[in-house]
């Protein structure tokens, strides 16, 4: 999730509605065009079942590829959000696609919530894509905050995709039972009278990272979607209490992060979704108490990011993280 849109989105609960809807702006959504030292990198389309082209971005593993990764970004994020974390691992042999979901980058139905459904099959359809593509190749699926709430309900679904595991940062599984009512009602009377307004989100303050320089890019990127419809926004809302309810029936081959400073997935909101995976699945919680939301691009990525390529070289963790989630989840 965007810095930007962490702050209309943790601002909501705190706003009456008349002061929510001052905050809105009705900015129509363009076609998101390159800009001086920010190109727009396309590497390649999914040609999916139901229609849709979406652009990808290819992150090119060096010499022999170990490994395929389909990668989900988070919410208003794009393509461009897998960066700082290939150049880590593509020099490992791990080959990264990188994918604009429906509604984000420069899809065609850019800024529209195009629902629960279509975000996770439209996943699973790219996945069988590289399925294809690399039969032999061991493939894994990696999902930042909304991208990974959609690896818990791809790996519960009916049919979940022919990958070898995942790998799940900071899942948004602030839903459900898991979210204040006070905000899911004013979110439900603001997404009623005023679906199409954009929230700006300049009164609140999130940190979604410590890295600067990160932030900086991702703001300044032309994909990036700086102001998001309310109905938008009550989309993954509701995205996100599927996810969380999701997770007492993840039973996939799984590596789980989540950092202690992160500041839009309440700690409560992790515990009960961990606490709620089958205690026989094969899934691995890796706990980082310096890291914020978007850790693999914090300057304390070095930890968890040696982490997820352990995970993708099929070896144990290096780091004392799952031991550290242990006492995340202890009762205090």
């Amino acid at each position: 999730m965007s810095a930007p849109l962490l702050a209309s989105f943790r601002a909501i609960p705190k706003l009456a509605l008349a002061l929510a809807l001052a905050g809105c702006a009705a900015i129509p959504f363009g076609v998101p065009k390159a800009t001086p030292g920010h190109p727009i990198i396309t590497s390649g389309y999914f040609n999916l079942p139901d229609g849709a082209s979406q652009p990808y971005r290819l992150y090119p593993a060096d010499g022999k590829i170990k490994a395929v990764v389909l990668a989900l970004h988070g919410y208003t994020d794009s393509r461009d959000g897998w960066e700082i974390l290939a150049r880590y691992l593509n020099p490992h042999g791990i080959e990264i696609y990188a994918p604009d979901l429906s509604s984000f980058g420069a899809s065609k139905n850019r800024g529209y919530w195009p629902g629960t459904n279509v975000l996770v099959n439209e996943a699973r359809d790219k996945a069988i894509i590289l399925r294809a593509r690399y039969p032999t190749t061991p493939l894994y699926i990696m999902g930042e905050s909304m991208g990974g709430a959609i690896g818990l309900l791809l790996g519960t679904s009916p049919n979940p995709p022919p990958v070898n595991g995942y790998v799940l940062s900071a899942p948004a599984v602030w839903g459900g039972t898991a979210m204040n009512p006070l905000f899911k009602e004013t979110l439900r009377v603001a997404n009623f009278f005023a679906p199409g307004k954009r929230l700006t989100g300049q009164s609140a303050h999130i940190k979604a990272s410590d890295n600067l320089a990160a932030l900086i890019a991702f703001s300044d990127d032309p994909l990036t979607i700086h102001a998001p419809r309310i109905d938008n926004i009550a989309g993954l809302v509701k995205l996100m209490g599927q996810a969380q309810a999701a997770c007492a029936h993840f039973n996939q081959k799984a590596l789980i992060l989540y950092g202690g400073k992160d500041e839009l997935v309440p700690k409560e909101a992790m515990r009960a979704c961990w606490r709620a995976i089958p205690a026989q699945a094969p899934v691995t919680l890796a706990f980082y108490p310096p890291d914020y939301h978007l850790i693999p691009r914090d300057l304390e990525r070095a930890v968890p990011n040696a982490d997820i390529l352990a995970f993708l070289e099929q070896r144990g963790l290096p780091s004392s993280a799952p031991s550290l989630a242990t006492v995340f989840l202890a009762p205090n």
